[in-house]
């Protein structure tokens, strides 16, 4: 497994944590899985994705992104779409990625809910050695990802995939088992169940105090999309107003405008920047055709002969206090009518705690959660323990699986009497934000587009309204990645503080501190590699193993044995930044064999000129650089290194006898294939006449 431990040389920190890690409540390697995909390593990208993330396909497609809000690339222009890429490995990869285990423990493990958290426990306490059995109240899993989440959001062979790798580490779901129906907590521990996780969500609507709201047409917003989730339908009228300003009041509007009403509009408490969704699918929704009330209040839901007319509501001064508090207030007679004959109140979830009748010792909150050790998620009843929504009150899927996951090493300890932790929840040390002066030598790289269905289609189904990133595009948009707090380190122990590196880095990041005598690189360094290559005494290095500077993959080359029989062989050196593209990649390579074997890096400025000497040492007859030109190089001032190292080489060799055509430099896409195989060809012909 790939990890991300800090190294330390000469007693100094090296590696600090991306903010994307950090940000994740799982703490999801994003870094390390995003540079891998960067490269076309997508199996080992999805690998690495699972190892942490029981749920990577729906994930993708719903996690409100923390990671996201904290990259860094924000400075620039857009974060990286690291939850894109997550549901891109998830939809194109599914290989076995099962650990074996190294014990098997007798003890059976009940978890009660087969939403996120129960899932997630499920998974970890599964890998541990443990035999769960999920008990699940509906016919199919998922909790609310299936029976809140609209199928145009969450496709539901996404949330059957992820919970298809689940089973196979033999888990057991039992399903239309209801905990304090089907079963009780004394039932389960008679059958043997050693501990107890509950995680039943949230699964009933919050409703307003205020008039009206038993009228015919006022619905509650959980209990609609359960119904059209799993019939396809609801009684609705021809106007539909959403009172909320959530997720959930997204997902009705965007539902509703599925049953083609004349009208659908939102009002919600909170201005545009207040409201507790994401601008996506606020956008997603505006964009769908739904109406957006901002900062008002719903003070009385009018009718006529028991049937809802329309909405009353008032001008909203604040929504929080001074303390930050969630406290509204309105201005007095600013009422006004918002017409509609459906009103859907999805205002927040609330908890069913009817499954506690007979287990009292549990302690609960006023709201209606169960009250746990935040350390080990346990219970006031020995045995028994919680997370997930239950416990959060309203939490992201992200934050369920948090929980879970922590919850199975909880038990873990309590069933083994040990003290196993996960080193990922350690506090480390994060990358700072980018300097303002570094800002702008950065180049600036637009983010990728999602595809989408075209507005006048996706309003006629509940297919999926997103699309998905072909191999092309998730490459590129990962090549964005910044890799932040994973460039550059300087061995003090070999550094002569000859300044080299401070003076050829384009973005300035070298520095030599005040009492030093040896250069340091921050955070901020970009990977680009020229430092490494142009360092006289080699103090310089990578602290990722994720940076291949080509000198793997040639000698992988020269190890397969019918490479010797090939006359001519060419070493083609070629950027992956010039637009990726897988299909194009494999078309080149099979076209060119067997004269010709492609080594691929990430900026060429990582290449040190000895490697070209390497390659002729281990046999090519010919080696071919094809590097980005100026203007669509990934990296300020690396086009100019590149020419500047090829030429000495070419001034080296041809120095020592060599005939200059053994050793060519063209500055081309590695995505122009079409060009790329002529030039081969025709280098090819030339080192057959010498």
């Amino acid at each position: 497994m790939l990890t991300n431990k800090a190294c330390t040389i000469s007693d100094k920190k090296i590696n600090e944590e991306a903010p994307c890690i950090l940000a994740c409540p799982i703490r999801q390697d994003a870094r390390d899985y995003v540079q891998l995909i960067a490269r076309g390593r997508f199996s080992e990208a999805y690998r690495l994705v699972r190892e942490r993330n029981p749920l990577p396909s729906a994930c993708g497609r719903i996690c409100t992104h923390p990671c996201e809000t904290k990259c860094r690339r924000n400075s620039t222009e857009a974060p990286i779409a690291i939850a894109w890429l997550k549901r891109f490995l998830g939809d194109n990869f599914s290989e076995e990625t099962r650990k074996n285990f190294t014990e098997k423990y007798p003890e059976k493990i009940a978890i009660i809910g087969a939403g996120p958290a129960g899932l997630a426990a499920a998974n970890d306490l599964a890998l541990l050695g443990y035999s769960c059995t999920i008990f699940e109240s509906n016919p199919t899993p998922g909790g609310m990802l299936r029976m809140g989440v609209p199928p145009y959001r969450l496709p539901r062979t996404a949330i059957d995939n992820d919970v298809e790798f689940i089973k196979k580490l033999g888990v057991e779901i039992k399903y239309n088992t209801t905990l304090g129906a089907d079963i009780t907590f004394d039932s389960l521990k008679k059958e043997g169940f050693s501990a107890i996780f509950i995680s039943v969500g949230l699964l009933e609507s919050r409703t307003l105090n205020i008039e009206g709201v038993n009228l015919d047409g006022a619905l509650k917003g959980v209990s609609f999309l359960h119904e059209v989730n799993t019939t396809g339908k609801a009684k609705i009228g021809k106007n539909v107003l959403v009172i909320g300003g959530g997720a959930v009041a997204m997902d009705c509007a965007r539902t509703a405008l599925r049953l083609k009403p004349d009208k659908v509009s939102v009002a919600c408490l909170e201005s545009r920047k207040e409201m507790p969704t994401t601008d996506f699918e606020i956008e997603e929704t505006i964009h769908e055709g739904a109406i957006l009330y901002n900062s008002v209040g719903p003070k009385r839901i009018l009718g006529k002969n028991g049937r809802v007319t329309g909405l009353e509501t008032l001008k909203v001064k604040y929504v929080f206090d001074e303390q930050k508090r969630f406290n509204p207030a309105f201005y007095e007679g600013s009422e006004s009518v918002i017409e509609a004959d459906t009103i859907i109140l999805a205002i927040g979830q609330a908890s069913n705690l009817s499954f506690l009748k007979g287990q009292e010792g549990i302690q609960v909150t006023r709201g209606g959660t169960i009250i746990v050790n935040p350390n080990t998620f346990s219970t006031s009843v020995r045995g028994t323990y919680a997370g997930g929504d239950i416990v959060l009150g309203r939490g992201t899927m992200t934050e369920g699986m948090a929980q879970g996951k922590k919850a199975a090493i909880a038990i873990h300890n309590a069933l083994r009497n040990t003290t196993l932790k996960d080193e990922k929840w350690d506090d480390k040390p994060a990358v700072p934000d980018i300097a303002t002066s570094r800002i702008t030598l950065i180049k600036k790289e637009q983010k990728q587009d999602m595809p989408a269905m075209p507005s006048d289609k996706r309003l006629t189904n509940f297919d999926e309204v997103e699309l998905g990133f072909s191999f092309n595009t998730a490459a590129r948009e990962a090549q964005r990645c910044m890799n932040c707090g994973a460039g550059a380190f300087v061995d003090d122990n070999l550094c002569v503080g000859c300044l080299t590196c401070v003076r050829i880095c384009p973005f300035e990041v070298p520095k030599i501190k005040k009492g030093d005598t040896t250069a340091y690189i921050d955070g901020d360094c970009q990977s680009c590699g020229l430092c490494i290559v142009e360092c006289p005494a080699k103090a310089i290095g990578f602290k990722t193993p994720l940076e291949d500077r080509g000198k793997d993959s040639l000698e992988a080359v020269f190890q397969e044995k019918f490479v010797q029989g090939v006359k001519p062989l060419i070493v083609n050196f070629y950027c992956q930044y010039s637009a990726y593209n897988e299909d194009k990649a494999e078309t080149v390579d099979s076209l060119l064999f067997p004269h010709a074997r492609r080594i691929g890096v990430l900026g060429l400025g990582k290449v040190d000129p000895s490697l070209y000497l390497k390659a002729f040492e281990l046999g090519a007859h010919g080696v071919l650089v094809t590097a980005c030109k100026a203007d669509t190089c990934h990296f300020c001032k690396e086009h100019e290194w590149v020419e500047r190292r090829t030429n000495y080489t070419a001034q080296l060799l041809s120095g020592l006898g060599m005939d200059t055509r053994r050793f060519q430099t063209h500055f081309i896409s590695s995505q122009n294939g079409k060009e790329i195989i002529e030039l081969t060809f025709k280098m090819v012909e030339e080192l057959r006449d010498m």
